[in-house]
C-alpha cells in the first residue's frame, strides 16, 4: 500500500512539473547602473530560441517561457555589458542593472580598416584615449599627444597657436623624402595643416601604428608610420546627454627672464667703453624698459567652449557638437580663433543595413607674428638689440614713432612694425564621410565609404604707406587656395571559426584617392592711403603667381588573420598601389607584411603568476612605401612667367628629365624593406597602476631615385619603450628610450 501511495505522489509531482514546464512568465525592470535610469529597448532573448522581447518606456519587460522548466535569458543593450541569467518557474520577477561597457571599449584597439581586441594585434599599436587629450589646453590634438605614448615624438617648432607640431614614429625613416606619418581621420587622409581644424574634444581615441605588420596595409604612404584618429560616437543611454566644457588659461614663454642689461647697467657699460659722448644720462636714466616684456605677453589669454549632445539606442547613434576656441599667442600680433561643428550619426535601417556619416565644418581666423628673421624692424628679432632707455610708448600710452617725435632710438620702433604690417589668414574647411555597411550573411560585412575633404584658405597682408620705412608707398597682397580631396573605400570582411579553437578573419578592399589643388597670389605696391591699402589701389603689381597641382592613388589590399585558442596569432597583409607621382615604368608598387605573435600568458606554466598580466612575443617583417615626392617630377615640364622682348614665353622646368638624368624607369616609389623586426612585451599592473616594457629592433633599406643620382642606405634602429601609468591620473607618466638612427652604409 505504501508503494502505491508513493507512486501516486510521484506522478502528481511530475504532473505539476510538466504543467509548469509548459509555460511560465518572468517579469522585471532593467535600469542603468549609472544614474539608476530605466533603459528603453533592452533586448531580452531566451538563449537558443527566437523568443524575445524589449523593455518599454519605463524599462519594464515580461517574457513567457514555454516548453522548458529552466531557461537562460540574455540581456543586451548597445554600450552596456551583456548579462545572462537562469530562470525557473519560481523566478517570477527579475530586476536587472546593466553596467556600462566603458571598460570593454578600453579593450578595443583601432587598427587599419577595422578594430581589434586589445592583446590580439600582432603589430605594434599604441592607443591614446580621449581623457588624456581633453584636459590639455591646446588648439589641436597634436600638442596634446606630447609624452602620451612611447615611440612617438611630437615636437612643436613654433610658439604660434596655429602652427602644427612635427611627428616622428620611432626615429627618422628617410634621408631625402618625407618623414611625417600618414594621418587618417575617420578613414580619410588629412595633412598636418588640418590638425587645428579638429577640436580635441571631438576625438574618441588615437591609434599609433608603428611597425611593418600594422602599417604595410597602407602601402606607399606608410613608411613613417600611421596615426589613425577616430571621432566620438553616441554613448549608450536612455536619454540624450548634454555636456558643456569650458577652459580658461594663460600662456607665457617657457624660459623666464632674459639676461639683458637694464638702463643703469647700459649706462655704466657705455661709460666704460667710451660711448658716452653727447649722451644726456640724467634724462635717459628716467626710462628703464625690459624689451622682452614689450614684445612677449606673459598673460596671453586662452578660452575654449565645447557643447555636445549624444545618444545611442538600438537603431540610432548620434553625436553633435559645437566648439569655440580663442587663443592669443605669446608674441604681439599673434592670435588664433576657431569655430567648429561636428555631426556623427549612424542609423540601423534594418538587420542587414547600417548607414551613417561623420561630418565637420570649421572656420578659422589666424594672425601670425613676424617669424623672427634677423632685422632691427621686426619685433621678435629686434627686442634683443633695443636699448633699455628706448621707450616704445609715449607717456599717454600711444606708440612712439619718428613722426610724432616720441621715438628716441636710432632705428624704427619695432613694435610699430606689427601695427603697420598686419597679416591675416582665414580657412574654411568641410570634411564629410558617408558610409554604408551591409551584412548579407552572418559574420560577413561589406562596407563602402566615400569621403570629401574641401578646404578654402585666404591670406591678406598690408604694409601701410604712413609707415616710415615705406616712404609713403604702401604694399598689399592677397592669396587664395582651394583643395579638394576625394576618397572612396570598399572593404569586405568575413570572420569564421573552425572547431571553436581556430579563428579566421579575412578582409579584402579597394581604395581610390583623388587630390586637386589650385590657388593664386598677387602683390601690388604704390598705395598712398592707409584706409585704401588694398590690392586694387596699387599702382603696379610686383609679384603674381598661380598654381595647380593634383595626384591620385588606386589601391587594392587584403589581410588574413588566424589565431589558435587565443595563444598563437598569424597575420598576413598585402597591398598594391598605383600613383600618378610615379613614372609609367614603375606606376605600381607592391607591399606585404607578415606578423606572428605568441601570447605566452595563456600558457599553463605562466597562468599561476598573478602578478604578470600580459606576456607576448611578436615578430613582424614587411615593406611599406614613401610617396612624399613632388607631383609630376618624373615628367618633362615647361614653366611660364618668362619674358622675351616684351613677349610672354615658356622654358623647360624639370631639366633632369630633359637631360635624361631621371628617365621613367629610374623613378620608383621610395620603398622600404625592413630587416626582420621583433618585439617582446611585458605588462604588469599593481594597485591600479601599470608598467609596460617593450624591447624591439627595427631596420630598413632605402632606395630613393628622386635626386639626380641613385642613393641607397641601410638603417638599424634598436628601441626600448617604457610606459608607466596610474589610474585616475589625467597625465600618466610615460617614458621612452630610443636609440639614435645608425646608417650602416651609404652609396
Amino acid at each position: 500500500m505504501k508503494r502505491v501511495i508513493l507512486l501516486f505522489v510521484s506522478l502528481v509531482v511530475m504532473a505539476f512539473q510538466l504543467l509548469f514546464a509548459q509555460s511560465f512568465t518572468v517579469k522585471g525592470k532593467v535600469i542603468a547602473e549609472e544614474g539608476n535610469e530605466p533603459l528603453i529597448g533592452v533586448a531580452i532573448m531566451q538563449e537558443g530560441t527566437n523568443n524575445g522581447v524589449i523593455t518599454d518606456i519605463d524599462g519594464n519587460y515580461s517574457i513567457e517561457i514555454k516548453g522548458v522548466a529552466q531557461a537562460t535569458l540574455v540581456y543586451s543593450y548597445i554600450g552596456m555589458q551583456q548579462q545572462q541569467h537562469v530562470v525557473t518557474p519560481q523566478t517570477q520577477k527579475l530586476d536587472i542593472t546593466l553596467k556600462s561597457d566603458a571598460q570593454l571599449v578600453d579593450e578595443v584597439v583601432v587598427v587599419a580598416y577595422g578594430v581589434r581586441k586589445k592583446g590580439t594585434v600582432t603589430g605594434s599599436v599604441s592607443t591614446i584615449k580621449a581623457e588624456k587629450m581633453e584636459s590639455v589646453p591646446a588648439a589641436g590634438f597634436d600638442q596634446a599627444l606630447q609624452g602620451q605614448t612611447p615611440g612617438l615624438m611630437v615636437m612643436s617648432n613654433s610658439g604660434e597657436p596655429s602652427k602644427a607640431a612635427a611627428f616622428q614614429i620611432r626615429g627618422t625613416n628617410s634621408i631625402t623624402s618625407g618623414t611625417s606619418p600618414l594621418f587618417i581621420l575617420d578613414g580619410v587622409p588629412i595633412s598636418s595643416s588640418d590638425f587645428n581644424t579638429i577640436s580635441p574634444s571631438d576625438i574618441e581615441n588615437i591609434s599609433v601604428l608603428k611597425d611593418a605588420s600594422s602599417t604595410s596595409i597602407y602601402g606607399a604612404r606608410a613608411a613613417n608610420g600611421v596615426v589613425v584618429i577616430t571621432t566620438k560616437r553616441g554613448r549608450s543611454m536612455d536619454k540624450a546627454h548634454i555636456t558643456l566644457r569650458t577652459q580658461w588659461g594663460i600662456s607665457q614663454l617657457a624660459k623666464g627672464e632674459w639676461n639683458l642689461m637694464n638702463t643703469a647697467e647700459r649706462i655704466q657699460f657705455e661709460k666704460e667703453v667710451g660711448l658716452d659722448a653727447g649722451q644726456d644720462y640724467d634724462l635717459l636714466s628716467q626710462t628703464d624698459v625690459n624689451w622682452r616684456d614689450m614684445v612677449f605677453n606673459d598673460n596671453a589669454m586662452l578660452q575654449n567652449y565645447d557643447l555636445s549632445i549624444n545618444r545611442a539606442t538600438e537603431r540610432l547613434n548620434y553625436f553633435v557638437s559645437g566648439s569655440f576656441y580663442d587663443q592669443d599667442g605669446i608674441a604681439q600680433g599673434s592670435t588664433f580663433r576657431r569655430y567648429s561643428m561636428r555631426a556623427n550619426a549612424e542609423v540601423k535601417a534594418s538587420n542587414w543595413l547600417k548607414v551613417g556619416t561623420n561630418s565637420m565644418v570649421t572656420y578659422e581666423e589666424v594672425e601670425q607674428a613676424d617669424q623672427g628673421s634677423y632685422s632691427l624692424s621686426s619685433p621678435i628679432s629686434a627686442c634683443r638689440f633695443m636699448l633699455p632707455y628706448w621707450n616704445p610708448y609715449n607717456p599717454d600710452g600711444s606708440l612712439a614713432t619718428n613722426a610724432n617725435g616720441g621715438w628716441t632710438g636710432t632705428t624704427v620702433n619695432p613694435i610699430e612694425w606689427m601695427d603697420n604690417n598686419p597679416v591675416t589668414n582665414k580657412k574654411y574647411k568641410v570634411l564629410s564621410v558617408l558610409f554604408a555597411e551591409v551584412t548579407p550573411i552572418e559574420n560577413m560585412t561589406y562596407r563602402v565609404q566615400f569621403g570629401a575633404d574641401y578646404t578654402h584658405s585666404t591670406g591678406f597682408m598690408q604694409s601701410f604707406p604712413s609707415y616710415q620705412l615705406n616712404n609713403g608707398l604702401g604694399v598689399a597682397g592677397r592669396q587664395s587656395n582651394d583643395i579638394l580631396n576625394l576618397t572612396v573605400t570598399n572593404t569586405l570582411n568575413y570572420r569564421f571559426d573552425v572547431r571553436h579553437d581556430h579563428h579566421f578573419n579575412v578582409m579584402v578592399g579597394q581604395e581610390g584617392v583623388d587630390y586637386q589643388a589650385e590657388g593664386f597670389n598677387v602683390t601690388t605696391r604704390g598705395q598712398n592711403n592707409d584706409f585704401l591699402t588694398n590690392v586694387t589701389s596699387g599702382t603696379r603689381a610686383s609679384s603674381w603667381q598661380d598654381n595647380t597641382t593634383a595626384y591620385s592613388f588606386l589601391s587594392f589590399f587584403g589581410r588574413a588573420e588566424y589565431n589558435y585558442d587565443d595563444r598563437y596569432y598569424v597575420e598576413l597583409g598585402l597591398r598594391t598601389d598605383a600613383s600618378s607621382r610615379f613614372g609609367k615604368d614603375h606606376r605600381w608598387g607592391k607591399f606585404w607584411s607578415v606578423g606572428l605573435m605568441w601570447n605566452a600568458k595563456k600558457e599553463r606554466f605562466l597562468q599561476k603568476y598573478d602578478w604578470l598580466h600580459n606576456a607576448q612575443v611578436s615578430f613582424s617583417t614587411g615593406t611599406s612605401g614613401n610617396s612624399e615626392i613632388p607631383n609630376f617630377d618624373h615628367l618633362a615640364l615647361a614653366s611660364g612667367g618668362w619674358i622675351y622682348m616684351d613677349a610672354a614665353g615658356i622654358a623647360p622646368f624639370n631639366l633632369r628629365v630633359q637631360a635624361g638624368l631621371l628617365p621613367q624607369g629610374l623613378f620608383p616609389a621610395v620603398s622600404f624593406r625592413p630587416d626582420p623586426a621583433g618585439d617582446f612585451r611585458l605588462t604588469h599592473q599593481f594597485s591600479g597602476k601599470g608598467i609596460e616594457l617593450l624591447f624591439g629592433n627595427k631596420g630598413w633599406e632605402d632606395l630613393h631615385c628622386q635626386r639626380d643620382h641613385q642613393h641607397g642606405a641601410e638603417h638599424q634602429d634598436a628601441h626600448i619603450d617604457v610606459s608607466l601609468s596610474a589610474s585616475g591620473s589625467q597625465n600618466p607618466f610615460q617614458h621612452m628610450v630610443t636609440s639614435s638612427p645608425k646608417v650602416r652604409s651609404l652609396s
